[in-house]
């Protein structure tokens, strides 16, 4: 299908205005969005395939993906949490904790995926806040804020600043080398530290933790029912008494004489001093005991779970399989051994029948588990527990040795020059094979097919985008704005349009849509054109203002009880001290001042 180049441009750009919209409305998972706006391309002649297809064999790309199973091999056989207590100091000094806390995630993120580096802290954070009755809405934030600009301080600290290199280097620009982020990384970090543990601090909200309200409020959320005297049903399974697939409630526990059975399995036999406590919508309760004869609501008041019923608090992070399901159609008590009391959703409780609740990512489980809960969490991405885990598998000490010093030298070959950053790691990836510290079903599990394709198809995306003249014609137009008052209002100019777009899209889809502009403006003026991809990945990082511009304010969110307006209050005078200190190195360092 042969279309005339300047439409070609136009339905590009078009696409890429729908992408944006699908992204922002989050009616779309963004692995299908992606993937749809370069099959449109490509069916109409406009992206050829063999483009499409050497986008994925991007070397930017696999070093994320080999990071990202080195990162799950660390998580899984090394728990740092237990030497906490030893770190953090143990007194009511929240701002100290602080301090502490936010100095290492910030180190710790320079160099891995920060989403498991959070998803272990949370449970930490939030049992030291409630040893130290200091509410967990004030450290949870500066958590996910600590994580998002450390992964600045290195090149290989945040997927974005690999995205970015990816598309420098598909259009022949030298890439970032690792440590070319340490100086502006730092320098952002300490003062966002300083800000939070000073006049910040006063900025966090102190808001209850949602799980706290769940416990002290239990009849809210269960409701209890027992068998009346020379029941028909008692004897039978719980599937023969017709307490499996309810009409909007479900069987969650059952007390016998303080044991507590949770989750109920089908073929466990009623006895008559059972107390049943159901979950859901009270009317379809009240419709169990007037028509399932043998069941009554107690005569006296005898609801005391307090103190006998774990909750566990778990989380569906982004991407997670789980999202766009009901419970039913996740078979979620079968696979986690584990039954839902309430789910929360930005904040607030979700009524109606739990089973028929479409999930989504950010949503906070309170659930009730069994004993195969925690096997049953092990190499899983898709939820969350917000729970410490008691004991990992101990890793020998030789084979933990043999990783550390192989990974010392590799690293220093590294930072010497002699090998490449990408074998580097990836000899340390096979020493940790080698030596049976992470499996094949580990490696699958940890292997994210959906991100694979947001990142190559968002470098694919791009090239379209340059090579029909769409990034130009925008380029002029940023260019004809923004000429008259300097080099510098060109950068501040990108710089804000990324930040904007990353509020609402996906990182990765912000660059994809950024560089090619940034690339075409460095092509027609003289920029010094690591200034200008510097200030995309500083922009791209920039997400403090919302829940929902980067995957770790989401995961603190639900936990932290927050509301939107919290990370408003909080995260614009982060993202300006964040883009004064970020842009003013870029400025000085590449003498921009002068021009």
């Amino acid at each position: 299908m042969m279309i005339a180049e300047e439409m070609q441009m136009w339905i590009v750009l078009g696409v890429m205005a729908l992408l944006v919209v699908g992204l922002v409305t989050d009616k779309f998972r963004p692995h299908n969005l992606f993937f749809g706006a370069t099959l449109i391309l490509m069916l109409l002649g406009i992206l050829d395939y063999k483009v499409f297809l050497t986008s994925f064999a991007n070397g930017s790309i696999a070093t994320i993906f080999v990071l990202i199973l080195i990162t799950a091999g660390v998580n899984s056989n090394f728990n740092i949490l237990k030497y906490l207590d030893k770190i953090f100091t143990q007194q009511q000094k929240p701002r100290w904790f602080l301090f502490q806390m936010m100095g290492m995630v910030s180190l710790i993120s320079s160099v891995m995926n920060n989403t498991p580096i959070v998803a272990m802290m949370i449970p930490y954070v939030m049992r030291w806040s409630k040893k130290m009755k200091i509410p967990p809405a004030k450290l949870l934030i500066p958590l996910s804020f600590a994580a998002i600009s450390g992964g600045m301080i290195t090149v290989i600290g945040t997927s974005t600043n690999l995205v970015l290199n990816g598309f420098m280097e598909s259009k022949g620009v030298e890439g970032f080398k690792i440590f070319d982020f340490v100086i502006p990384g730092i320098l952002v970090t300490l003062a966002m530290i300083f800000f939070l543990i000073t006049a910040g601090y006063n900025l966090l909200t102190a808001r209850k933790n949602p799980i706290d309200f769940v416990k002290e409020n239990l009849k809210e959320y269960l409701v209890e029912v027992s068998l009346s005297q020379n029941s028909a049903q008692i004897g039978k399974t719980v599937q023969e008494a017709g307490l499996r697939n309810l009409q909007r409630v479900y069987l969650v526990e059952i007390d016998r004489g303080g044991k507590l059975i949770s989750p109920v399995a089908p073929e466990e036999v009623l006895e008559s001093t059972d107390r049943l406590f159901f979950a859901g919508d009270t009317t379809g309760i009240v419709e169990i005991v007037k028509e399932k004869n043998g069941f009554e609501f107690p005569k006296t008041e005898r609801f005391n779970l307090q103190g006998q019923l774990e909750i566990i608090e778990t989380l569906i992070p982004y991407n997670s399989h789980l999202s766009g399901k009901t419970l039913r159609e996740a078979g979620f008590r079968e696979k986690y051994d584990a039954a839902v009391i309430a789910i929360h959703r930005n904040s607030e409780r979700l009524r109606g029948k739990l089973g028929e609740i479409r999930l989504s990512h950010g949503d906070l489980l309170m659930l009730t588990a069994g004993r195969k809960f925690q096997k049953a969490l092990e190499n899983n991405t898709d939820l969350y527990s917000l729970g410490i885990k008691d004991q990992l598998g101990k890793t020998p000490r030789w084979k933990a040795t043999t990783l550390g010093v192989i990974a010392v030298f590799m690293m220093s070959l590294v930072i010497a020059g002699f090998i490449p950053f990408f074998i580097g790691i990836l000899t340390i990836l096979i020493t940790f094979l080698g030596l049976g510290l992470m499996s094949q079903k580990e490696v699958s599990k940890n292997l994210n097919l959906d991100l694979f394709i947001i990142l190559g198809s968002a470098v694919a995306l791009g090239s379209a985008f340059i090579e029909t003249g769409g990034a130009k014609f925008i380029a002029d137009e940023v260019i004809h704005v923004f000429s008259a008052y300097g080099n510098i209002s060109l950068v501040i100019g990108i710089y804000l349009l990324t930040v904007i777009l990353t509020a609402f899209i996906t990182n990765a889809a912000a660059v994809s849509i950024v560089f090619p502009i940034a690339y075409e403006m460095n092509q027609a003026l003289n920029i010094e054109a690591s200034a200008i991809y510097l200030a995309i990945a500083f922009g791209a990082s920039c997400c403090f203002t919302t829940p929902f511009g980067y995957q770790t304010n989401l995961m603190v969110y639900a936990p932290g009880g927050y509301k939107f307006i919290d990370f408003i209050k909080i995260g614009i005078p982060v993202t300006i001290i964040y883009s004064v200190v970020s842009l003013s190195y870029i400025f000085i360092h590449y003498q921009m001042y002068s021009s």
